[in-house]
Formats: structure tokens, sequence, C-alpha cells
């Protein structure tokens, strides 16, 4: 059994499926020790056939959110070596037509979750000698496109935020780094992907000339999660099957 992550914890949220899940899933099979978040109640029973993996439900928008996954992290693993912020939401609309109410939720989610979760388990990954952050952003994290003006702009914030917080955290050695994924089929999307319109647009998009899947982000947090990756911080890593070189934007 491979053992990259061997003795290491790790905290995934928008666990319940898509990139979430098949992380948790490779992280455990490669020796870590996950607890696995997810607003969606399913995750409760998610991975009963799966020893290393607590799923615990949680809206990571929640006032309260960061008191109680800290709890869980000291009550489950008694310390921390791995954050993921995957869970994420998108809103699709032009800009004339937004309301405050939607703008917000995007970033409530995408932005500001991701600040207050990384925020409250510093102390952890201060102590961990495999400290590593890994914080789910987009190839709109590098572009801008009509109707995801919400989405893009939170993906543009999450990519600063991660290379501030890699300067920050750096001096205890550990790092902080996104990946950039391009049209990953998952439970957010996969509702889209069945027009066939859209289907062949962004596999077109694609250099490989298909979609990607879940597995494929979870094999690119792997190698920054483990010592593969210790010496990579602040990176974001484009995840898109060469759509970025590839594609006319």
């Amino acid at each position: 059994m491979n053992s990259l992550l061997n003795n290491r914890s790790a905290v995934i949220t928008g666990a319940a499926s898509g990139i979430g899940e098949a992380t948790a899933r490779l992280f455990s099979e490669n020796g870590a020790k996950v607890l696995a978040f997810d607003l969606d109640p399913s995750i409760e029973s998610k991975f009963n056939n799966v020893d290393s993996i607590s799923g615990i439900k949680l809206d990571i928008s929640s006032d309260n959110a960061p008191e109680k996954l800290y709890s869980a992290v000291e009550r489950e693993l008694g310390g921390l070596d791995i954050l993921m912020n995957n869970a994420g939401v998108i809103t699709n609309g032009v800009i004339e037509e937004m309301t405050d109410e939607e703008w917000r939720k995007v970033f409530s989610v995408n932005v500001d979750a991701t600040l207050r979760i990384t925020r409250c388990v510093l102390p952890f990954l201060r102590k961990s000698d495999n400290g590593r952050i890994i914080n789910i952003g987009s190839i709109m994290s590098s572009l801008g496109d009509s109707g995801l003006s919400a989405y893009s702009a939170s993906k543009h914030a999450v990519a600063g935020l991660t290379k501030s917080i890699a300067a920050e955290i750096g001096p205890s050695g550990a790092t902080a780094n996104f990946i950039q994924p391009g049209a990953i089929i998952t439970g957010m999307t996969k509702e889209a992907f069945t027009v066939k319109e859209f289907r062949n647009f962004w596999s077109n998009r694609s250099a490989l000339k298909r979609l990607g899947e879940p597995i494929d982000i979870a094999r690119g947090a792997l190698f920054l999660a483990s010592d593969l990756g210790a010496f990579v911080s602040g990176h974001g890593l484009v995840i898109d099957g060469g759509a970025l070189v590839a594609g006319s934007w």
C-alpha cells in the first residue's frame, strides 16, 4: 500500500462528493487519517466502510463553524497536518442581474469560510512538521468570463489569499498552495454537462479533448500534501487538461 501520507492527519471540506470525496479517499489510501466535512447530511454515512475517514456534517459558512471544526480536530485527531479548503459554490448571472445576496453567498463560502477555517487551525499547522494548506481555486483564478463575475472574483481572491498565507506561515515550515481545476465533472457541475453543447464546448477547450474527473484533482492535492511537494508554496497548480494553453479565451 502507498504511504505518501503515512501517520498524517487531514481536514477536507466539501467532501460528500466530487473532488472532496475523491481526495478524502485518496489521502486515506495513502495513510492519512481524514476528517471529511460537508453541509450534505449524507457525509455522516458516506465513509462508513473506511476506518480512517470520519464524515461530519457542517455548514462551513455558519458563524460557529471554525469552533466546531477546531473541536473536532482536537477530539478526533489531536493535531493537524493538512487542510484542504475544497467547499465552494457558483452563481451564474451577468452583473446587471446579480443581487447583493447572491454575491455575498459566493464570497461567504469560497473566500470568507476559507479564511476563517484556515485561521482557526493555524496553531495546529504551525506545530506540524508537515503543515500543508491546499485551497481550491479555479482556472477562473486567472480568467474572467461572462456570467461568472462573482465566481471568478472569489477565485481570484482565493489565489491572493493563499499567496499571502504562504508568506506568513513559511517560517514555520508549512506550505500553502491552491489548485486551479479546469472543467471537472462533479456533483456541482454534472447536471450542466448533460447538455451536449456545453459538454462539447468544455471538452474541446482542453488540449486532451476531455473533461476532468475528481481523481485528476485529488492526485494534484496528494502531490502538494506529501513530501513530493514539500518545497512548493504560494503556487497555483493548474489541472485543466491544457485548457489554458489550448483554448481560445
